[in-house]
């Protein structure tokens, strides 16, 4: 055994010298393991964190809200039976939700679908309200406006622009007419409706105009 050897091998079977690494080895040891634990104390509270973050923060059942207008009259009305809410992005789950406008100044209309999202846009006092599913836009016959019903799967709609929009299939009845098409958008400020895309209308027979329209 050549000399070099022979030094590595007294360097580890002189007693105190091996003490010394042994000394080493078991610090290494329990660093690393502390090491070890910390990791996976950290990840379990970040995952606990972001689990608390994804959780509801309340629910309400058979809810009732109203927005007011700076004069304190009623601007629109959301009610439901079920509402659950998120904190980690402030939007809300609702079942079963109907839409109403009261704002005097502006046209009544009621939307209704089977579910929606309520989301509060950062930075914004407006909220948008997504509505899915069986989605019913009623707008009762007055003397500035005939009586409108569009139905679609999906409808994003601005209560407080009194806007609504959809890229989704509609399809518009009044009581002369029946019209189909793809894409959507409504302002119930100004009375307009647009369809974007693959626009089919029939007008009704005389006899049919007083029946096809029907309030859902």
């Amino acid at each position: 055994m050549n000399t070099r050897a022979l030094n590595v091998l007294n360097l580890f079977l002189a007693p105190n010298k091996f003490r010394r690494w042994l000394f080493v080895f078991v610090i290494g040891l329990v660093t690393l393991a502390s090491y070890w634990a910390l990791e996976i104390i950290r990840t379990q509270h970040d995952a606990g964190i972001r689990m608390t973050r994804t959780r509801p923060d309340y629910f309400v059942e058979n809810f009732n809200f109203v927005k007011m207008l700076p004069n304190g009259q009623c601007k629109y009305r959301i009610v439901g039976t079920e509402l659950i809410h998120y904190p980690f992005d402030d939007h809300a789950d609702v079942s079963l939700p109907v839409l109403t406008n009261l704002d005097p100044d502006q046209l009544p209309l009621t939307i209704r679908s089977e579910r929606a999202t309520i989301k509060n846009r950062a930075g914004k006092t407006e909220d948008e309200v997504h509505l899915y599913d069986k989605v019913i836009f009623n707008r009762p016959k007055t003397i500035k406006a005939e009586h409108l019903q569009l139905k679609t799967d999906y409808l994003l709609a601005y209560p407080d622009r009194h806007t609504a929009e959809t890229n989704f299939p509609v399809e518009i009845r009044t009581s002369s007419t029946v019209t189909s098409g793809v894409g959507m958008r409504a302002n119930n400020a100004t009375q307009e409706i647009q369809i974007l895309k693959n626009v089919y209308s029939v007008i009704l027979p005389h006899n049919e105009q007083k029946t096809t329209v029907t309030n859902e």
